[in-house]
């Protein structure tokens, strides 16, 4: 029920509509001005309810600018016959109406303003206000001056929409960009069989290798491209830091503690990935994969990328402390026992 009522009370704006055509057609504007104010009341419950009970949806936030519009031509239409000013009122949410309609077509996303919103109310207040002048003929209501706040805030509002559209539109044409950049920089290591049997590894709790190094290497990737740094390196070498040869939970042999696998692995994974991507290694990709565990390993880490890549790993990795059971031999066994499945699957497929 919570998921329905506020698209119900939304729908209702829709569906009173011809009524509210009804009523300004046989001069009903008692009725009409009742029927307005439960019409903004329901426009600030249907959005309140939705936000408390956390059921906030693309299809409610259609269905909501669908009956604002909707409700606001037809009432607006009505008072022009009374006050020609309203007439500017109607163009205005017109225009707004068309630029959202083309946002949604080029962005498939219906954008939802608090300024959007303040004005919707605005335009409510000013059309009950319309319709009291007409009925109160006696009473001076100072209905021009808040037709010109309306569109005041109407065009405030359009401008608003005019630079999400555009900040929308360069994110998102950004973001491709990106994906398909960041793809081509790594594309022989993703395609690489050997790099694949990553996804078979645990990594450290509920995740593989592959999934872990990937997350680290596209946000390297973005660091190091926002600050004008070698990104290609830094997207390298985020993906290979942890290509290792075999998953470090298999490994239940006594060692010093400085032969263990946080010791040890950083050049272990600079080894492996000289042997199978001979060509995409350098001095500094071999420096950044080498010294990604600081203060762990020996080296500290030489290049600005290299601390980009130490740091971005160690967030990535911070919900292993939160997982302090995956310690235990037992834990590491259903681990292993998981990725085995993995394996498997991946396999067959």
């Amino acid at each position: 029920m919570k998921k329905i009522i506020p698209d119900i009370l939304t729908l209702s704006r829709l569906l009173v509509t011809p009524l509210v055509i009804y009523l300004g057609v046989n001069n009903q504007f008692l009725a009409l001005v009742i029927l307005a104010i439960f019409i903004a009341l329901t426009d600030f419950l249907d959005g309140k309810l939705a936000r408390r009970w956390n059921v906030t949806s693309e299809l409610g936030a259609k269905l909501d600018a669908i009956g604002d519009k909707c409700l606001a031509f037809s009432l607006l239409a009505i008072l022009i016959f009374d006050n020609h000013y309203f007439f500017y009122v109607l163009v205005l949410e017109g225009i707004i109406a068309l630029f959202n309609i083309y946002t949604f077509y080029k962005c498939k996303t219906v954008t939802s303003l608090l300024i959007g919103k303040i004005k919707t109310w605005v335009i409510f207040i000013t059309i009950i206000l319309g319709f009291i002048n007409i009925l109160l003929k006696n009473i001076n209501i100072p209905v021009n001056l808040f037709v010109i706040l309306t569109a005041i805030f109407q065009i405030a509002s359009l401008i608003q929409y005019v630079n999400a559209y555009i900040v929308n539109k360069n994110q998102k044409k950004n973001v491709k960009k990106d994906n398909k950049e960041y793809y081509e920089i790594v594309k022989p290591i993703l395609e690489s069989k050997e790099f694949l049997k990553r996804k078979e590894y645990p990594h450290h709790y509920n995740e593989s290798v592959y999934e872990h190094t990937l997350r680290v290497s596209f946000d390297c990737y973005k660091i190091g491209k926002k600050r004008g740094l070698d990104y290609k390196a830094l997207a390298i070498a985020g993906l290979l830091h942890d290509f290792y040869e075999k998953p470090w939970q298999s490994d239940f042999e006594r060692k010093p503690i400085l032969q263990r696998h946080g010791f040890t692995h950083a050049e272990n994974a600079r080894k492996n990935a000289l042997k199978f991507f001979p060509n995409l290694m350098n001095e500094k990709i071999e420096s950044m994969i080498s010294t990604h565990m600081f203060p762990l390993n020996k080296k500290i880490p030489k290049y600005k990328e290299s601390w980009i890549l130490t740091l971005v790993d160690k967030a990535d990795s911070i919900d292993f402390l939160f997982h302090p059971l995956m310690l235990t031999k037992g834990v590491r066994k259903k681990e292993l026992k998981k990725a085995s499945l993995k394996r498997q699957k991946f396999t067959r497929n």
